[in-house]
């Protein structure tokens, strides 16, 4: 399912996503995250690995304003539906995906951008990406892009970039762990395609298997991850028999 500003291709055991409103940053609107949630949703036991890209020089700005005007004074209930409710319908949905899912960024990931990035397995990061949480310059609390980061970010690093506003380089995101590995510019394309060669490799069930340990050991004991990594590599080497 592919809209205006956003295109979803199918190749094989890839499901490839690409943010496509260059002219604006790839700002999400609501059609777009519709669009990703639909997409991702909806895979079968193909598929092994979801790429989240974008066109154009930023990977994405934030998210296309969803408030209401300032005189239609709204209840908190409308706010929820129509403020809250969609980017977490899309982070919870990416978070599911039952295979890893990559973000590859260029530019500026901002806001959702960021969040964007953040809820993903793996973010691949060109040395020129930037990231930023801005929401509180307008005296926003992000609690939205937080909820997609923690657990995944360390909180001092959301923390210090919520409080703060401030723009961290690749390389301090990097250090911060939101970007999993910086590449130059140049060679994001080609770095972006060796990675999705390399997953590709592996079985359906293999990369199911370890998108699961990601998703659930952090909250377990050491005792039980430990039983659940012996039942995962025990189911995943019976689907070879």
């Amino acid at each position: 399912m592919s809209t205006e500003f956003v295109a979803i291709h199918r190749n094989g055991p890839l499901v490839e996503i690409v943010l496509d409103r260059p002219e604006n940053g790839n700002l999400i609107n609501a059609e777009m995250s519709d669009a990703i949630i639909a997409a991702v949703s909806s895979l079968d036991d193909e598929v092994k690995l979801v790429r989240i890209g974008s066109s154009g020089a930023d990977f994405c700005k934030g998210r296309q304003s969803p408030m209401p005007a300032a005189d239609a004074k709204p209840s908190a209930e409308t706010l929820r539906r129509v403020v809250a409710a969609p980017p977490l319908a899309l982070y919870d949905a990416l978070k599911a995906v039952r295979v890893p899912v990559i973000s590859v960024v260029r530019g500026a990931a901002l806001g959702v951008g960021c969040a964007l990035a953040g809820v993903c397995d793996v973010v691949l990061a060109a040395d020129d990406a930037v990231f930023q949480i801005p929401e509180m310059e307008r005296d926003i609390p992000p609690t939205l892009v937080m909820s997609a980061l923690i657990g995944r970010v360390p909180v001092k690093t959301v923390a210090h970039m919520v409080l703060s506003r401030q723009r961290l380089s690749a390389a301090e995101a990097l250090q911060a762990g939101l970007v999993s590995r910086i590449v130059p510019a140049a060679s994001l394309d080609a770095e972006a395609n060796a990675l999705t060669q390399t997953l590709l490799g592996c079985s359906a069930v293999t990369l199911r298997a370890v998108k699961q340990f990601l998703h659930l050991a952090p909250e377990m004991s050491a005792t039980g991850a430990s039983g659940f990594a012996a039942h995962l590599a025990a189911t995943a080497l019976s689907a070879r028999f």
